[in-house]
């Protein structure tokens, strides 16, 4: 199928923010959680993944192709939504701090999506790139069912108050790896595939599990040594 002439400029806006992003994700992830530096740099990365995910959603409009949209929902699930817990840090203390419509629509858009590329992976119609699909549209089903039981009961359990620092954490460092699934996707093909796609996510999962306890234990200890002074 013959593509309009914008869609080059649009795919070359889509590689520039996906290699700019790559080395600029890695300031607010190594940086002091909530500090300065990670603010500023953590708002261009999230500038930076918002103009590669508008562009490869147009591109798959114009030409869908299964792997990149299961892909494009998984980022765009872990983006929005990690974005979007800072808003709703606190539903115990303040009932405005809940879902509104927009992040109902990304969950819904996403459940629709993924399910679509899902049927797809049943039904024989994608040949290429399985195990990766199936990687992606299960991920953003998970995303999808844990949100969706925080949108509808944001108090229940397993909610404390600071679960949306954990929750922030675990998926900015998914969309990152998302961002970099597709950096070496496309730029390292000495590596075999599906690892050459899947080693980001592998990676990733593993430091945030880490990076999680570290937190969860640096948090506890500091509770332990406040709470003589509190008392």
């Amino acid at each position: 199928m013959q593509q309009p002439p914008f869609f080059s400029a649009i795919l070359f806006l889509h590689i520039a923010a996906g290699l700019v992003l790559v080395g600029v994700g890695l300031v607010p992830l190594l940086s002091r959680k909530g500090g300065p530096t990670h603010r500023a740099w953590g708002k261009v990365f999230v500038a930076l993944m918002s103009v590669l995910l508008i562009a490869a959603w147009v591109m798959t409009i114009l030409n869908f192709r299964p792997y990149f949209a299961a892909l494009s929902v998984m980022a765009t699930v872990s983006l929005t939504s990690g974005v979007r817990v800072l808003r709703r840090k606190r539903p115990d203390l303040d009932p405005r701090q809940t879902a509104r419509l927009f992040d109902w629509l990304v969950l819904l858009g996403a459940v629709g999506i993924g399910g679509y590329v899902f049927w797809l992976l049943q039904t024989g119609e994608i040949v290429g790139q399985r195990t990766i699909a199936y990687t992606l549209v299960g991920s953003a089903a998970l995303y999808a069912v844990w949100d969706g039981w925080r949108f509808l009961a944001p108090t229940a359990f397993p909610f404390f108050p600071d679960l949306w620092f954990y929750e922030h954490l675990f998926k900015m460092m998914g969309t990152y790896a998302a961002a970099l699934s597709a950096f070496a996707g496309n730029f390292l093909p000495f590596l075999p595939s599906p690892w050459r796609e899947l080693w980001p996510t592998l990676l990733f999962e593993t430091l945030t599990v880490a990076a999680i306890a570290y937190y969860a234990i640096a948090r506890r200890r500091r509770a332990r040594e406040t709470a003589p002074l509190a008392a």
